[in-house]
């Protein structure tokens, strides 16, 4: 699913949000629709949005936002989007968070991750 993003004409800073196509932007309240002429801005797809923008857009299909178009953020950044990677496994106690100390008569906390058997994996 799209969405579309509108500037009024009248005050710059008025933003409206909503799904894509024409017949999304006629459902709209009157009142929403005569605040302005509005002039297409950005598109793109409503899973990127954030998630305050995602959940109003699903509870009553359109959002007003107030903001100068330097500061409207509705996408979250690349980094932060997807999966988060697992932490890898340490290498030298291999998960269990303790290494043989003494030829293996006594173990003690592993260095290397500090007893919690894994360490951080580089992106």
């Amino acid at each position: 699913m799209r969405y579309k993003v509108w500037r009024s004409n009248k005050d710059k800073s008025l933003h409206l949000l909503c799904r894509e196509g024409a017949e999304a932007f006629e459902a709209l309240p009157s009142v929403v629709r005569n605040m302005g002429p509005w002039t297409g801005s950005r598109d793109g797809v409503v899973d990127r949005l954030r998630l305050p923008y995602r959940a109003i857009l699903g509870e009553q299909a359109f959002v007003v936002i107030y903001a100068h178009v330097s500061k409207l953020d509705l996408e979250t950044p690349a980094g932060m989007r997807g999966i988060v990677a697992e932490n890898a496994q340490c290498p030298q106690c291999q998960g269990a968070g303790r290494v043989a100390m003494y030829h293996g008569l006594r173990d003690k906390e592993c260095p290397r991750c500090s007893g919690r058997g894994w360490i951080r994996s580089k992106p």
